[in-house]
């Protein structure tokens, strides 16, 4: 464990002290820490513009990705269309460009678009070198809907909000951080974009898509074993489920009705 991180679980410790100088004090280093954070950390600072000027709209705020994350799911989605071309799809929240640039190992021919509203990650994804079928935009709604309708939304990692620092807190009662009604209104939004017998794949969500709203429209595609779950899972009301732990549900969803 580095000096940094057991300095911070000191400073969690003391938060809470009876002694009013001790308690004030762990105050005031943190929001030093935090300010000389933003200063420094260009990816931290890029995180708190985020939340404070688009914080309606933003979801995941974690930009973590790598190549080639999800095999299994992007395996079952390329055997769904078999040796259909053409296809468009979308990365929704497509971080710094990584999910792109895999969706074309496995789909040659697609037209692929990646969103992406965080602007420090979209300028890495204009960054990379991409064939003339991919495009990455700003996460406008306006923007989004002009390039589709889509075959495939996929939205990896994206609904949801700090799960690993959720589960470490002990958090039972997300509606003041991430409200269900908040993953609700986006699944709305990306059904709308998405062509009947198109897939919509969310995966590693703190809520459970047989809960939205449009969840009647779809139908699991079965992919076998489940991936193992990334956190606590959480029920309509916003409240912790009980039974959250364990292997994550379907990720995989074909839109069977307009």
């Amino acid at each position: 464990m580095g000096l940094l991180t057991r300095l911070k679980q000191a400073l969690r410790a003391r938060r809470d002290s009876k002694n009013p100088v001790v308690r004030y004090g762990v105050e005031a280093i943190e929001k030093l820490y935090r300010v000389g954070l933003f200063l420094v950390d260009g990816q931290h600072r890029s995180v708190v513009l985020l939340k404070l000027f688009d914080g309606r709209r933003v979801h995941q705020t974690t930009p973590a990705t790598w190549i080639d994350r999800y095999p299994g799911i992007f395996s079952a989605c390329q055997a769904y269309f078999g040796d259909k071309r053409n296809l468009r799809l979308l990365s929704y929240g497509c971080s710094t460009g990584e999910e792109v640039l895999t969706l074309r190992k496995y789909f040659p021919s697609a037209f692929i678009t990646g969103a992406e509203i965080n602007r420090r990650s979209l300028a890495a994804c204009r960054r990379r070198k991409a064939d003339e079928r991919i495009a990455f935009i700003y996460s406008d709604r306006t923007a989004v809907a002009k390039r589709g309708p889509f075959d495939a939304i996929f939205c990896m990692a994206v609904l949801q909000r700090t799960p690993h620092a959720i589960a470490e807190r002990g958090v039972t009662d997300l509606s003041r951080i991430y409200p269900f009604e908040k993953f609700d209104r986006q699944l709305r939004e990306l059904d709308a974009l998405l062509e009947k017998d198109g897939l919509l794949v969310i995966h590693h969500s703190q809520y459970l898509f047989e809960d939205a709203c449009v969840a009647s429209k779809y139908m699991p595609l079965e992919t076998g074993a489940p991936e193992a779950g990334a956190g606590p899972r959480f029920g309509r009301n916003s409240q912790r489920l009980a039974d959250s732990a364990g292997a994550a549900p379907a990720s995989i969803f074909v839109k069977v009705r307009a």
